[in-house]
Order: structure tokens, then C-alpha cells, then sequence
């Protein structure tokens, strides 16, 4: 390692204590180890345990060979080198250091913050410590503006319904699946000779990241299921705009990566210079969507620093804002999220993030957080009180401190005395239960008094009259014209009148049936107006996702890609008497689906599920549900009488939405705002580059505000 001539540092000698290995792997590193050195003219003792939470069984390494094939590995023996721990006899010391090829990483004390890194390849060797503060570290502001983009707001997924009963998102334990990739220039770049080490620099700004630990009071769980090192040549085009690389790494995230990999979160670490003095940007709220995404610049030669910088980016990909104001309380000097990313590097996120978060979780339900790894897959050893519950525990609710769960033992991370469950969908009051039906579109599951998951869960078949018969069934739901007007504009939006539908036999990009191609507009039949364009009045001002137009009183979003234009109507809304909408027309349910008989045929007290099955009601017995029996209860297996019907299940497509955010160390020019011409509604502007930032240093945020620059009135 080579520093700047005169730029202070210690050089000192580790020396390892006692190790902990485990017998079935003596080749590896230990498990537990010791190292004492002198910084400062004191000694310390760093105790240190392998950090095992960072990878899920199913983690893969890919990199590129010569010719440009691409080799995927999925390492089932991993010689895992990055450890986190303390300083003996110092309640305020963490330590995160790897000890691949010597200790390399960042470790305090009650007194100071300390980066070490190896002269040589050998732990025990000579090592270079200095001090972390205002003289090695530059600050950086951040700035939100009013700049906006062109992307597109995106609508949260169309089924997205909490899995445990009565527990709300927020609640519940969430989890992230990470990945990561490193461009060309990280290989070239770098003063680490080789692929192998190269993934060794990326793994360290992800250990800065789990070093945090701020994710865990937010019940958030981050694991690295994938790493990938384009060896062989971007490939995408990596320029110095970061919009650009944000632009096309998310293009090529959404055509390639999502089709061999799946994750939940994407960041790309870049060694090219990011344009003026930007460092990181990202989408705002995006998990679970296509925009879960950010980019960020090695811009630093301590991992600690991209490692901020990363997590920060998450921060935003999760609804978080910065922390601006003076009301956020923060338990540290400063927070994750503040707008000033100095010396005093943050471990904690504020308040306001935490509201932030917790409003995301609450308005976009992002269902993707709650799919966690197989516990058997997390590689790691049961550890109690770490808040995850792993092989071997019955529950974990964290600390004693931390627990709230009236369940589970915190000391034991078992169940408490007559407690049959600590949490899951069939767990209520420490008992199992049974899922309840939520709406007229959906079925009962039953639990089979054992587990505390329910089966899967079934709805109505579709076509079933619901809401009163103003909507039919659709994939267990019951999609309506008034509701969607609601989610697109809020509380207090209606449905426009229905002369506004007429705006859809015109082919025009306000209002139209079809778009083949981005700039081809189908006009509706007269007689399938009502699956075109939606139309709505009153509530907010703008859309929740996309731009709007406005036609008189007609209020309609429109959308830049053609192939996801959520201001249509929602397919199986009802659009007249046994009609409901299907590829933008009005067709007959039997046209819809199929077959629309199903409960006719089923036998005694059962329902026809999506399935096509006949699925007995409660208290009612197999095969024919027409007997019953008081011990098949709440607690009994829901069985199923299959019926020899075809069901043409159309699955909604939708992502979870929002707005881009770029984190940066200098101000960004705002944008005029566009007039509201008269007359015709404008055209669809084109996307353009995004304006260079002026030379100023400090970091600047774009957003997508919550109101589009197209709005036209007429």
C-alpha cells in the first residue's frame, strides 16, 4: 500500500492470540480470533467473530473470461475472511476489519476512530493505522432540489396483502437481497492485481454496510445473494454523467440480471469519476420494482467511505429523505441519512428516516421484504438475540431490551410457557389460527394447528360478482373504476363522467386502447371506452404515478414507456352487465374466462377457488362438504375437491414506484417550470440528458417532485 508522502499514519505489528476452528473445517479460517497491537502507545486486544450473516446458501460470484462467456460459481465452501467484534474492556469499541490478505478495515475505541490497512500480505506483519477525522476525510453536503426526471412513477404490485393477520408491514420482519457488481475499471483500476481480489474489495464496502447494523432496529435484514465483476468490459456504457449510468444500469438490470438472478436490490460500484463532484445516485422508494437500483463511485481509497456512501443510496431506495431538519432526533453526531456525510462516519439512521421508512412500508406495501431466505440457507450460526430467527431457535425478538414479542423468551429464543407460536400468518395471541377471509374475493386458508404458516394463499375464483355486484372478481380482487381513481390520486378522487371516455376513440396519447409501440396509438370502439384510459376528478392535483392531462374536467396519467402504462384501466374491471375489461376490451366473462361455473359444479357447502378446485367451507368434511363435523374446525387442513375446469389466470403486472434521487457534492440547477399552454394538450416531451451541475462543492439530491412539469389545463 503506497500513502501520500506526509500524510501521518502508525505503523504497527499485529500479534494473533488464541483461535476458535471448527473440526469439520480446519482448512478455514477461524471462527473466533484474537489480534493485540499497540496504536498509540496503548495496547488493545481486538476480539473478533466471523461475520457468517453476509451471504444466503444460494449466493453466486460471475465474472467474464477473455472471450467474454460469462462463468456463474456458486462457492459452497467459502473460506469466509471478514470479522466484526470489539476492543477488550471497551464498551464503546466495534471493530469490522477483513483478514484476507492482512487486516484491512476500520475499528474505534471510546477515544478514536481508526483505519488499518496491510503493508504486506501478512496479518501479522507490518500495518499502516491512522486516525479517522476532519484531515483524511472530506465533507460532503447534500441538497435536495426540485430538478425533476422523466422517469415514470410506477404503481406498488397489484396483490400485495400483509402475510401475517392483523400485523402490518412495519412489524414484521423484513428482509433485502443484495446485489452487487463492479465495472471494468474497478479490475483495471486497481491497485488489487486480480478478479479474486477484486471481489474482495467489494465484499469490504458491503462489511462497512452489515458493520452499520443500523438496518436491524428497523427490523431489516440486508443479505448478499449475488456479486458480479465485469472482468472482460462493461456491459453497459459507463460514463462520467451518473444519470446516464443510472439510466443504463437499471435498463440493463430489468433485460438481463432479474432473468438469472433474483434479488430485490441492485448497486453498481464504479471506478470512472462520476461527472463534477457526484458520488452516488439512486432512486427514492423503489424496492420491489424495477427501479431498485443506484449507482455509486469508488470515490475513496477507504472502503469505509464508498461503504457510507452505499449505504446512504439505500437509504433513498427505501423511501428515505434526507435528514434537513432540526427535529430529527439522532443518536450519534450525525445519521446515515444526513445531509452532511463528514469524518464522524454515521451508524445509526434518525427518526425522520425511520418515519420516512415506515411511511414507504405503509403506502407502497412493498411485499418483496417480506419473502426472507430460507432459514437453513442463511450461512451462519444460531446466535440469540441477533433478532433473526435461525436453525434451532423457536423465536428471536432481538435483545432483551429490544423484545416486544409476547411469545418468544429473549434470553432462550424459545417459545414462553403456553405459547404455541411466536409469529407467522396462522399466529394470533401466541396461538395458531386460522387466515381469515378479507373480502368478498377471497377464500379462508386453514391452518393444521401444528405450524404457525399457512398454506398458500387461495381466492375466489374469477368472475365472481363482488362489491355488490359493481365489480367482478379478478385474481382476488375486485378491481373498480373509482378505486383506481383513489390510488392514483388519492383520498377524495371520483370518477370523471363518462362522456370523458369518449377522450379514448381520439388515438391519442391521453386517450386511447392500445400502444403497440411507443409512438402508435390504438383508438377505443365505441363499445370499449371503459378499458381504455382512465379517467377521474377531484383529489390531488397530480398523479401518484406517471404525469398528468387534464381534458375540462378529465384528469388522465400518461406514461413515456409504452410497455408499462398504468393509467389504463385495470384489467377484469367491470365495464357493463357480465362484462369486465381483457386486453383493453369489453368482452363477456365467458370470453374473459373461460368458464365463470365453476362454484355451480362444486358439491354441498364449497366454493370454486383459482384454482379450479372446490374448496370446503369451515365445519363442512371432504369429499363432498355436504356433512358436518365439529372437529373439522379452524384447525383443520382446508381440503380440496378437484373439478375438471380451465381457469385463464391473467397476473397483474405492476412495480412499486418512484422517484430518483442522486447523491452528490454539489448543486444541481433547477429546471424552469412549463407554462400551462392553452389549447390542445402538449405532445409527450422526449427524454433528454439530464442539465450538468454547476461547479460548487457540495452534494445535490434530484427528486421526482409530486408535481410533473406536464400539466396542461384546458
Amino acid at each position: 500500500v503506497e500513502f501520500e508522502e506526509g500524510k501521518d499514519y502508525e505503523v504497527v505489528r499485529p500479534v494473533r492470540l488464541h483461535t476458535v476452528r471448527k473440526r469439520q473445517a480446519e482448512h478455514l479460517r477461524p471462527q473466533t480470533i484474537n489480534y493485540a497491537m499497540t496504536v498509540g502507545g496503548k495496547g488493545i486486544e481486538m476480539q473478533l467473530e466471523k461475520n457468517n450473516e453476509l451471504l444466503t446458501k444460494d449466493y453466486t460470484e460471475t465474472y467474464y473470461q477473455e472471450d467474454g462467456t460469462r462463468v456463474t460459481t456458486t462457492p459452497t465452501d467459502i473460506d469466509y475472511c471478514y470479522y466484526h467484534g470489539r476492543i477488550v474492556n471497551d464498551s464503546e469499541s466495534s471493530v469490522s476489519i477483513s483478514t484476507c490478505d492482512g487486516l484491512r478495515g476500520y475499528f474505534r475505541t471510546s477515544a478514536q476512530r481508526y483505519l488499518i490497512e496491510p503493508l504486506s500480505g501478512d496479518d501479522e506483519g507490518d500495518h499502516a493505522v491512522t486516525t479517522f477525522n476532519e484531515k483524511n476525510f472530506t465533507p460532503a453536503v447534500c441538497g435536495v432540489t426540485n430538478t425533476t426526471w422523466s422517469d415514470d412513477y410506477e404503481p406498488p404490485t397489484g396483490r400485495s396483502r400483509s402475510r401475517s393477520a392483523g400485523i402490518s408491514i412495519v412489524q414484521q420482519q423484513k428482509y433485502i437481497k443484495l446485489f452487487l457488481v463492479a465495472d471494468n475499471r474497478e479490475v483495471r483500476f486497481s491497485t488489487l492485481p486480480d478478479t479474486d481480489v477484486n471481489v474482495t474489495m467489494v465484499f469490504s464496502w458491503f462489511v462497512f454496510l452489515d458493520h452499520l447494523q443500523a438496518y436491524k432496529p428497523l427490523r431489516t435484514f440486508i443479505a448478499l445473494v449475488g456479486l458480479e465483476v465485469w472482468s472482460n468490459g462493461d456491459l453497459i456504457t459507463v460514463t462520467p454523467p451518473a444519470g446516464a449510468n443510472l439510466d443504463a444500469f437499471r435498463t440493463w438490470r430489468n433485460t438481463e440480471l432479474v432473468k438469472r438472478k433474483k434479488h430485490d436490490n441492485a448497486h453498481l460500484i464504479s471506478a470512472i469519476d462520476f461527472e463534477g463532484a457526484t458520488v452516488g445516485l439512486a432512486y427514492i422508494g423503489t424496492l420491489c420494482s424495477g427501479h431498485s437500483v443506484g449507482v455509486v463511485q469508488d470515490h475513496n481509497d477507504r472502503a469505509i467511505a464508498v461503504g457510507a456512501t452505499l449505504a446512504h443510496e439505500m437509504g433513498h431506495n427505501l423511501g428515505m429523505d434526507h435528514d434537513d431538519s432540526s427535529t430529527c432526533a439522532c443518536s450519534g453526531d450525525s445519521c446515515i441519512m444526513a445531509a452532511a456525510l463528514s469524518w464522524n462516519v454515521p451508524r445509526t439512521f434518525s427518526s425522520c428516516s425511520s418515519n420516512h421508512y415506515e411511511k414507504y412500508l405503509t403506502n407502497r406495501n412493498p411485499s418483496c421484504l417480506l419473502d426472507k431466505p430460507d432459514y437453513k440457507g442463511i450461512v451462519a450460526p444460531a446466535v440469540c438475540g441477533n433478532g433473526f430467527m435461525e436453525q434451532g431457535e423457536q423465536c428471536d425478538c432481538g435483545t432483551v431490551e429490544e423484545c416486544t414479542n409476547p411469545c418468544c423468551n429473549a434470553t432462550t429464543c424459545m417459545l414462553k410457557e403456553g405459547s404455541q407460536c411466536g409469529d407467522g400468518e396462522c399466529c394470533e395471541n401466541c396461538q395458531v389460527k386460522c387466515r381469515r377471509k378479507q373480502d368478498d374475493c377471497d377464500l379462508a386458508e386453514f391452518c393444521d394447528g401444528n405450524s404457525a404458516t399457512c398454506p398458500e394463499d387461495v381466492f375466489a375464483v374469477n368472475g365472481l360478482p363482488c362489491a355488490g355486484g359493481l365489480g367482478y372478481c379478478y385474481n382476488g380482487q375486485c378491481p373498480q373504476r373509482p378505486d383506481q381513481c383513489v390510488k392514483m390520486y388519492g383520498s377524495g378522487a371520483v370518477e370523471a363522467r363518462a362522456s370523458c371516455y369518449d377522450q379514448n376513440k381520439r388515438g391519442v396519447y391521453y386517450g386511447f386502447c392500445r400502444r403497440p409501440s411507443k409512438e402508435q396509438y390504438i383508438p377505443c370502439q365505441q363499445q370499449d371506452v371503459f378499458c381504455g384510459k382512465l379517467f377521474c376528478h377531484n383529489g390531488n392535483e397530480n398523479p401518484n404515478y406517471g404525469r398528468m392531462v387534464r381534458v375540462g374536467d378529465c384528469k388522465a396519467a400518461f406514461f413515456e414507456d409504452y410497455t408499462k402504462d398504468y393509467g389504463q384501466v385495470d384489467t377484469g374491471t367491470r365495464c357493463g352487465d357480465g362484462k369486465v375489461c381483457s386486453q383493453n376490451q369489453c368482452v363477456t366473462l365467458e370470453t374473459a374466462y373461460r368458464n365463470i361455473n365453476c362454484s355451480a359444479k362444486c358439491p354441498g357447502h364449497a366454493v370454486c377457488n383459482h384454482r379450479s378446485e372446490c374448496q370446503c367451507e369451515p365445519g363442512w368434511m371432504p369429499p363432498y362438504c355436504d356433512s358436518k363435523d365439529g372437529s373439522f374446525s379452524s384447525l383443520s387442513m382446508g381440503a380440496t375437491v378437484a373439478v375438471t375446469v380451465t381457469v385463464i389466470l391473467v397476473l397483474l403486472g405492476a412495480i412499486a414506484a418512484a422517484v430518483g434521487i442522486i447523491w452528490k457534492k454539489r448543486q444541481s440547477p433547477l429546471l424552469p417550470t412549463r407554462p400551462k399552454p392553452k389549447g390542445a394538450p402538449p405532445p409527450p416531451p422526449p427524454a433528454g440528458n439530464r442539465p450538468k451541475p454547476p461547479s460548487q462543492n457540495y452534494i445535490a439530491a434530484r427528486q421526482v417532485p409530486e408535481s410533473p412539469q406536464i400539466c396542461p389545463g384546458i
